[in-house]
């Protein structure tokens, strides 16, 4: 973190310290979803649960088909302005697929060898998207298990946003000609955020409850993250003064910048923060963090989200 001038803060509070209202609307509902409903279903259940306390909007974070489990990040009030940014984060999976013919686990890896790193990828007919063409990158695939019969695999992979496991399995039947189908799949990780961390919607009204009835709000708190804490972009942290002008429609000065991030780029995508840590707004680079260390005036980030007032 570059450091132009150190000032305390007075404007606003931690996110940590927030109101439990004013906490679940700039949050994130870490939900482990179950098999059956859609996520937007999911996220509709996760908003009539938290209705109680004011949450009248939700939505979510990568979308999973409704026979698949796993991490769903529900964003939560004024923090579904930021849903475009978790969306893009990538994810991890675990799935079991059952092979027509039994297929040998040393062939299996080799096939997964042509499977990693950027690959070509069209998304399956099912999807919601357009069936075109496009690159998908795989980080890690490995397989975990195989069982007696030599049908059914249990394999892991870690992907960029975006891609199709359900199509990986398609792709891996030819591979290995053989067929096969995704019997199983589930979200590990999500964004960063890990399946430990989720509760269930059942989990997500008892701890409800809890804060109604018994005044107990720490187990609601510790599954629900402050928006700030979800991203992961490079933060710029401006003072109190630049505050309202940047909440009314005016863009980042140089002169109302305490510190940054090293090494952001022209037209990198920030989130600017004030002295208490609150996000305020997203904003694109219009200088790069070395430029705006050679200057005193000047725009410096053209603010394309605002998440909350001052």
């Amino acid at each position: 973190m570059i450091v132009l001038r150190e000032q305390e803060g007075k404007a606003g509070v931690p996110p940590r310290q927030r109101e439990l209202a004013e906490y679940l609307r700039f949050g994130i509902a870490l939900i482990d979803k179950p098999c059956g409903p859609s996520s937007h279903e999911t996220s509709a259940f996760t908003r009539r649960i938290l209705s109680v306390f004011g949450v009248e909007k939700t939505g979510h974070s990568g979308t999973l088909d409704p026979d698949v489990s796993g991490v769903l990040p529900v964003m939560l009030g004024a923090a579904c302005k930021a849903s475009g940014f978790l969306s893009k984060e990538r994810k991890k999976y675990v799935c079991i697929t059952r092979f027509e013919k039994p297929v040998e686990r040393k062939s299996l890896e080799r096939a997964f060898q042509r499977f990693r790193g950027k690959i070509y990828q069209t998304p399956p007919l099912a999807s919601a998207v357009a069936r075109r063409l496009r690159v998908r990158e795989v980080f890690s695939l490995d397989v975990l298990e195989l069982d007696e019969s030599k049908r059914f695999a249990l394999f892991e992979c870690d992907v960029e946003a975006g891609f199709y496991v359900r199509k990986l399995v398609e792709d891996l039947a030819s591979v290995l000609d053989n067929a096969a189908v995704m019997a199983e799949l589930r979200r590990t990780e999500a964004a960063g955020f890990r399946e430990a961390e989720c509760v269930t919607l059942q989990e997500l009204s008892d701890r409800v409850w809890l804060a109604r009835e018994r005044g107990n709000e720490a187990p609601l708190r510790e599954c629900v993250l402050p928006i700030e804490e979800g991203i992961h972009l490079k933060r710029v942290v401006v003072d109190d003064d630049a505050l309202r002008p940047i909440t009314t429609g005016a863009n980042v000065a140089i002169p109302g910048i305490c510190s940054f991030d090293e090494e952001i780029a022209r037209g990198e995508a920030v989130q600017v923060l004030s002295l208490k840590g609150e996000l305020v707004c997203f904003a694109d680079a219009l200088l790069s963090s070395e430029e705006i260390k050679k200057r005193r005036n000047g725009l410096a980030f053209d603010v394309s989200r605002v998440i909350q007032a001052f």
